[in-house]
């Protein structure tokens, strides 16, 4: 006799219900989200010897996740879109008690295969990957916010530098409101600049000389002892700090991901770095674990649906129902890719030459195609890491 475990999984509660699969309910009840209520459930668990199935709800099923991988029990998480679609009925009376006792019934009648535990270091470096997109957030927010704070006190100083500088933000320190370059000659600038900043002495006269000119040019909208300006500093410190600790946290995931093999394998393709690869695991995980190149593309969202009824066909598009993040991550990866081969004529790759045979035809922009070369890149990505090659550029 087969028993399933079925737990709803909420922030403080755990919902379970145990069946057997012969629709007798053995035991159902609800506990609390903590090491007392994990351990009660480890403890059902061994008793009834049951399948233990439950839904990923972000932060607050991973403690249960961990739970039960530490303690070596098996388990079955479920994708809450694919249990919501499997347990809808024509009743739509739904609460955790209910979906407790659905989630049990589904694993009996569904039988669904346990969920395979990522080894740690691919957990380690999403959870690290994670937080480094939460300081990218915070370094956008803050430059966003020092040029809006510039404009009041040093509006043409977002000239000096053409893209961004690190330096800037260091100029930017030291003059934060443009009275304090007016009546300062070339030397006496080139001296707090040489005092606060790192740069060669040529390069620094010269941007000396175009303070000078930008300062003849700007108008403020507040006076030099204003709070603006210490919210100017304020910002630019935020920024430099911000990136320092961006680049910290990707030379940790690179030291890290340097013990995969898989690494050096994705850095073999033409346009992938350092960074590119690195994150790229991070999202993805075991790539080893994807049976085919359609199950990463389900995994990122880019698979097809297509909405067809009598008469209408439809060309398909993607259901951007999986990691959002590596998505976003593999759609700018293709990109490098596709900047590289451009810059360096390189011909080496057959989805670089894919794309742009397939650019000469195409009339409605280029996203679609960049989709397909994304489908191309995981395919060839995924036989280079199951076969364990390095890419092998064509001649």
């Amino acid at each position: 006799m087969r028993v399933a475990l079925g737990i709803d999984v909420s922030k403080a509660t755990l919902n379970y219900a145990i069946l057997t699969d012969l629709g007798e309910i053995k035991k159902e009840g609800k506990v609390s989200n903590d090491l007392i209520g994990l351990e009660t459930m480890l403890s059902l668990q061994q008793e009834y010897k049951a399948e233990t199935i439950f839904e990923a709800t972000g932060v607050y099923s991973r403690r249960i996740q961990y739970f039960l991988a530490l303690n070596e029990i098996p388990y079955v998480k479920m994708n809450p879109l694919k249990a919501k679609k499997e347990m809808d009925t024509l009743r739509v009376t739904k609460n955790d008690r209910i979906d407790a006792i659905g989630l049990a019934r589904l694993q009996l009648d569904k039988d669904y295969p346990y969920t395979v535990t990522e080894k740690e270091i691919y957990i380690e470096l999403r959870y690290r990957h994670r937080f480094y997109q939460e300081i990218v957030t915070d370094s956008i927010t803050a430059k966003n916010r020092l040029k809006r704070a510039l404009q009041d006190t040093f509006s043409e100083l977002e000239n000096l530098y053409v893209g961004d500088n690190p330096i800037f933000y260091e100029i930017v320190k030291v003059f934060p409101h443009v009275n304090m370059v007016k009546n300062k000659s070339v030397v006496e600038i080139v001296e707090l600049l040489e005092k606060n900043t790192i740069g060669r002495v040529n390069s620094i006269r010269k941007k000396a000389e175009q303070l000078i000119e930008l300062a003849g040019k700007t108008s403020t909208s507040c006076p030099k002892d204003s709070y603006i300006e210490q919210e100017v500093i304020q910002w630019a410190n935020k920024v430099i700090e911000t990136d320092k600790m961006k680049s910290e946290i990707i030379e940790g995931m690179v030291e890290l991901a340097s013990q995969l093999t898989e690494f050096e394998i994705i850095k073999s393709i033409p346009g992938f770095g350092e960074t590119s690869a690195v994150t790229l695991i991070a999202e993805l995980g075991d790539i080893r674990r994807f049976r085919t190149p359609q199950k990463i593309n389900a995994f990122i969202g880019i698979d097809l649906r297509f909405n067809d009824s009598g008469q209408r066909t439809t060309s398909g598009h993607i259901t951007k129902r999986g990691s959002n993040l590596a998505r976003k991550i593999m759609y700018q990866d293709v990109k490098n890719m596709l900047a590289t081969a451009s810059r360096t004529n390189d011909t080496s790759n057959y989805v670089t030459n894919w794309y742009y045979r397939r650019k000469e035809f195409e009339q409605n922009g280029s996203k679609k195609i960049i989709i397909g070369a994304m489908d191309r890149t995981l395919r060839l990505i995924h036989h280079l890491v199951i076969n364990d090659e390095m890419f092998e550029r064509q001649e």
